[in-house]
């Protein structure tokens, strides 16, 4: 299998992407793709593993090392690198449910096991995916799967997010009858509404959603169970209730003024600018000449760096309360490698500002304001290690003020509400529900972020499946 010596002939190549000051410009994808030629040599770096690590799904450390899907990388990765598209996009829809998102949005958890990278670079896995999936719909390889045999049981599955549509293809293939609830207007859940365009396009959902609805699938929105519906209704007209309603608890700056107008969130940030978008609608949150401060230094955090480079912000900070990355990899094989990258809305604001955005060892001390904000003192803070334990200490007379005119908290979720949970009618603690593995009652059942917490998209996909086959088990 595999070109015996691609990856000693070929080296890593990542698609071209449009100059950072050109693509602001729009909120479009921005990657060029690769011809045939070269994504069949870049194919064919894969070395044929005899263990090969990058389809493990391992949990090693409370760290996942690999694929959590298995996806069969080795053997479609061959196949791209004969040519043989169609049949590679076969073996990647054995294990695989949406493979456009993960190929759009995964931090390729393959990647950083790939054995290429243990002395070099690793194979573009992710790129791979991708483009086999483009592939199959452009050449309609991809049809509605009608010949379901149902078996007369109704689910409904609260939330469209990734792991719920995960969950209710499985359920629609199995015989379910299935029904999707989505609170917002349109489907996809944080893909939709907590990812901008320009990491993934929102036809691309749609298209999705378009093929699932053909299969049988049901999809209502503007519909939030314990508002539009009572979780009793629910129960009386389905045999099996799912929730996977995702992380809707943002985790909070504890500051005095964190109420003033221009703080926001930045999942409302996103949101609001991406319906705005597809709405044709003025911006909610208009950034335009405004002094931008964002906190946080995550992916979503970078998303708003983007985001605020496209509105033409005035100025942005991303402020890091963790210390800066070192430029070399400190995480020993197989781990995801920790350095310092530059992610695309970072590099974007640094060249629209010509500096480095980010302010590490840094978070905000006082916000400045009477009834909108104008400004913030932030300080350095440095990290020691007491008590086994490593502990944030202020840095004296670190004390600096910048103005601001648009604060956006991006520091991650705690979790599902308390408020939410008692809208769903389902009991928490410190917005965590009490579950047996999936399991919440006979029929009620969670998966998702809603189950686990914050986390990566194709976890949960691999947790929306798992619940889906949870329910199979529990209904033999």
């Amino acid at each position: 299998m595999g070109k015996a010596t691609g990856f000693m002939e070929f080296n890593r190549k990542n698609k071209e992407e449009i100059a950072p000051l050109e693509r602001i410009k729009n909120f479009n994808d921005f990657h060029v793709n690769f011809d045939l030629k070269t994504q069949r040599e870049q194919a064919s770096r894969c070395m044929n593993c005899g263990v090969p690590f990058c389809q493990s799904g391992m949990v090693i450390g409370r760290r996942n090392v690999g694929c959590p899907l298995a996806n069969l990388i080795p053997e479609w990765n061959h196949l791209i690198y004969l040519g043989l598209y169609e049949e590679a996009y076969k073996r990647l829809d054995k294990t695989a449910p949406f493979p456009e998102f993960t190929g759009s949005v995964c931090p390729a958890l393959c990647e950083a096991v790939c054995s290429c990278s243990i002395n070099g670079e690793a194979v573009g896995i992710k790129c791979n995916e991708l483009f086999l999936i483009e592939e199959a719909f452009k050449n309609n390889w991809i049809k509605p799967k009608k010949d379901i045999i149902r078996n007369n049981k109704k689910v409904v599955i609260v939330g469209s997010g990734p792991s719920g549509l995960a969950c209710a293809k499985a359920l629609n293939y199995a015989g379910y009858t299935v029904t999707v609830l989505e609170k917002n207007d349109r489907f996809g859940g944080l893909l939709m509404y907590g990812i901008p365009n320009m990491k993934i396009e929102k036809k691309i959902i749609d298209r999705r959603i378009n093929l699932l609805k053909e299969e049988g699938i049901t999809f209502i929105n503007n519909c939030k169970v314990g508002k539009d519906i009572k979780l009793s209704e629910l129960k009386k007209s389905y045999d099996i209730i799912v929730f996977a309603c995702g992380t809707s608890m943002p985790r909070p700056l504890n500051l005095k003024n964190n109420t003033l107008k221009g703080i926001n969130y930045a999942v409302d940030f996103l949101t609001e600018t991406t319906k705005n978008l597809l709405d044709k609608k003025p911006f909610t949150y208009d950034l335009k000449d405004k002094n931008v401060i964002i906190i946080g230094g995550g992916d979503t955090a970078n998303d708003c760096c983007a985001t605020a480079a496209r509105q033409n912000a005035k100025s942005v900070y991303e402020l890091e309360i963790t210390n800066e990355p070192p430029l070399n990899n400190t995480n020993p094989w197989p781990y995801y490698p920790n350095k310092k990258k530059t992610d695309y809305g970072v590099e974007e604001c640094n060249a629209l500002y010509k500096k480095d955005i980010r302010m590490y060892t840094t978070t905000i001390d006082e916000i400045v304001g009477k009834t909108h904000i104008e400004g913030v003192y932030i300080k350095n803070v440095k990290w020691e290690l007491k008590d086994g334990k490593m502990v944030c200490q202020d840095v004296l007379d670190s004390r600096k003020y910048l103005p601001c005119d648009q604060l956006i908290i991006a520091m991650g979720f705690l979790g599902t509400s308390d408020d939410d949970c008692k809208s769903y009618e389902l009991d928490a603690n410190n917005y965590k529900i009490k579950l047996n593995n999936f399991k919440y009652s006979d029929n009620i059942y969670v998966c998702g972020d809603m189950k686990n917490g914050q986390s990566l998209v194709v976890l949960a996909l691999k947790d929306g499946l798992d619940c889906a086959q949870e329910i199979i088990k529990n209904d033999k």
